[in-house]
């Protein structure tokens, strides 16, 4: 299943329209409160980490689905490994320069299409 990118309050929105899953239902499932769940799909803020990972299992997804709970994972490798944090940084911004690169940054003209 593809990741979603949105905060966790739009991507638990996105979701459960795309499984047709009720609040309701997802409340019985996770045994956390209906009313809770409103307030989830409102808020930008992420519930804890464990929150998303009830959540998950009652949707029947990873966790990994939600952005935050990514984050989350990238986090503890680093504080659990840091010294792989030069590393992941040059990556980082290796993969943020290659975004930055424009087709206006080709140097040579193009006539009809083609280069000349």
């Amino acid at each position: 299943m593809k990741h979603s990118n949105s905060p966790f309050g739009k991507a638990l929105k996105e979701i459960l329209e795309k499984k047709r899953v009720k609040l309701r239902s997802l409340a019985k499932k996770t045994n956390l409160n209906y009313s809770y769940f409103s307030k989830l799909k409102k808020t930008i803020k992420a519930p804890p980490i464990k929150t998303i990972e009830i959540i998950a299992d009652g949707l029947k997804i990873p966790p990994e689905y939600f952005l935050e709970y990514r984050i989350y994972k990238i986090e503890k490798a680093l504080l659990d490994n840091p010294e792989i944090i030069e590393s992941v940084n040059q990556y980082i911004n290796n993969l943020l320069s290659q975004r930055e690169l424009r087709v206006a940054d080709h140097k040579k003209p193009f006539k009809n299409g083609k280069e000349e």
